[in-house]
Formats: C-alpha cells, sequence, structure tokens
C-alpha cells in the first residue's frame, strides 16, 4: 500500500499547490479558497480514515478486546469548522467550491485504489502477461 500512499499524497501536494498559485490571483482567490479549504478537508479526512482504519486493524491483529474507533465525529467536525469557516467570510471563501471539493479525497482514494487493484491483478507474476490475453504462449500454445 506504500505506492497508493504516495500517489494520493503527490496528488494532494499537485492540489494545494494548483490552488495555492491561483489563490495568488486576485479575482479568483475567493475561488481558490474554495477549492483549497474543502480539498484540504477532504484529503484530511483521507488520510485520518486509512491511519485509524490501519490502528484498528492492528489492535484486531493482536487480539485485544478494546475496539479501536475510526474517529468518525472528529471527521464531521471537520467538515462542520470548514462550513462554518465558509459562513463566517462569505467574501473571501466560495461556498459552492468549498462543497465541489469536499468530495474531492473521496474521488481521488476510489481511482487510485482502482487502479492499483486492476494493475496488481492483470499483472502476472510469470513474465507480465495480461489476464485473459489471447496472445501465444507456453500455456495456450495449439500443438499441445
Amino acid at each position: 500500500m506504500a505506492w497508493s500512499s504516495r500517489v494520493i499524497l503527490v496528488a494532494a501536494a499537485v492540489y494545494a499547490g494548483v490552488f495555492g498559485v491561483i489563490w495568488f490571483i486576485r479575482p479568483m482567490r475567493a475561488l481558490a479558497s474554495g477549492f483549497l479549504l474543502g480539498g484540504l478537508i477532504s484529503l484530511y479526512n483521507i488520510f485520518h480514515l486509512s491511519f485509524r482504519l490501519r490502528i484498528a486493524g492492528l489492535r484486531v491483529l493482536s487480539g485485544s478486546r478494546m475496539p479501536a474507533g475510526l474517529h468518525m465525529t472528529v471527521r464531521i467536525l471537520t467538515v462542520i469548522f470548514g462550513t462554518l469557516l465558509v459562513y463566517r467570510f462569505p467574501a473571501l471563501i466560495d461556498f459552492r467550491s468549498f462543497v465541489l471539493s469536499l468530495l474531492f479525497g473521496y474521488i481521488l482514494l476510489v481511482t487510485v485504489m482502482s487502479f492499483y487493484y486492476l494493475r496488481k491483478t492483470t499483472s502476472s507474476d510469470e513474465g507480465g502477461e495480461t489476464l485473459g490475453s489471447d496472445s501465444e504462449s507456453n500455456i495456450s500454445r495449439d500443438d499441445v
């Protein structure tokens, strides 16, 4: 899972960098602030969920009776905090871009993990052949 974490981290850095640069453009500052705030909250929620799932898995593997929570309340409160910031500073943060960018982290997670598992299941350990291909190989020869 190190590969997927790195891809998500690089995508998060590119996302923050792009909207950070756009933020310096004066007329689009509110739009970029909404995308930055919503995207960063979304990415925080993804990384926090990943961390809590890792802790819960380690507790299950160790046989601990004390269940590990996933801190859903904390993730909901971060969205509420962002919403309060948008409500408090409507001239500085655009609410439409904030709401739209709250899905960024989840869409990124689904995309990266789908690509990861698709790449993992289509490549063979024997020679990099794709599963389901009709290529001529030692296994699918006609003369055998």
